[in-house]
C-alpha cells in the first residue's frame, strides 16, 4: 500500500503563478492579466450587489446593483437593474437605471428605462427605450453638484438658518 501526503499551501495569484509554473510545459512563458481580457456574467448567472472591473464585462445574466468598468456589454438575454459607469457601454438587453459612459450604443433588441449621459452616442432601430438623454459628461457633475446645493439649502431652512 502507498501513501501519499500533500503539502498544503496558500493558493493566491503569486503562488497561483509559481506553482502553474512549475507544471507549465514551457515555464519561460509567465502569464499576464491584460486589459483585452472579458469578464463574463453567464445565462444561468445571478448578481445582486455592486459590480467594480476593469476591462471589459459582458453581461449575459441578472445584475441587481451598479456597475463600474471600462467597456460593459449588455447582451440580448443580459438584464440590469442599477447604474452604470464606463468608458464604453453598449446595450442589447433589458437595462432600468442611469448610464454615465464616453460612448453609449444601443442595439435593436435593447429595453431600456433611465437616464443616459453620454458624449458619443449610436443606437439601432427597433430598440423599446423610456429614456433621457444628456449629452455631455459635464452636465452629470453639474447634475450632481445642483442636487447636493438644494440638500445643503432645505437642511439650512429646517434648522432655522
Amino acid at each position: 500500500m502507498i501513501s501519499i501526503k500533500f503539502k498544503k499551501i496558500n493558493i493566491n495569484w503569486q503562488n497561483y503563478c509559481k506553482y502553474r509554473n512549475m507544471f507549465s510545459r514551457n515555464p519561460d512563458k509567465t502569464t499576464k492579466k491584460t486589459s483585452t481580457s472579458s469578464s463574463v456574467i453567464g445565462t444561468e448567472m445571478q448578481i445582486n450587489g455592486n459590480i467594480k472591473c476593469s476591462g471589459k464585462l459582458v453581461l449575459k445574466g441578472i445584475v441587481k446593483g451598479n456597475i463600474e468598468c471600462e467597456h460593459v456589454h449588455i447582451s440580448a438575454e443580459g438584464n440590469q437593474k442599477g447604474n452604470i459607469k464606463a468608458f464604453e457601454c453598449i446595450i442589447g438587453g433589458k437595462f432600468e437605471g442611469d448610464v454615465t459612459a464616453e460612448s453609449l450604443a444601443i442595439e435593436s433588441a435593447a429595453n431600456i428605462k433611465g437616464n443616459m449621459y453620454y458624449n458619443s452616442l449610436s443606437a439601432r432601430p427597433g430598440a423599446n427605450l423610456d429614456i433621457q438623454l444628456f449629452r455631455g459628461l459635464d452636465k452629470r457633475i453639474e447634475d450632481k453638484s445642483s442636487e447636493k446645493d438644494k440638500k445643503k439649502k432645505q437642511s439650512k431652512k429646517s434648522k432655522g438658518i
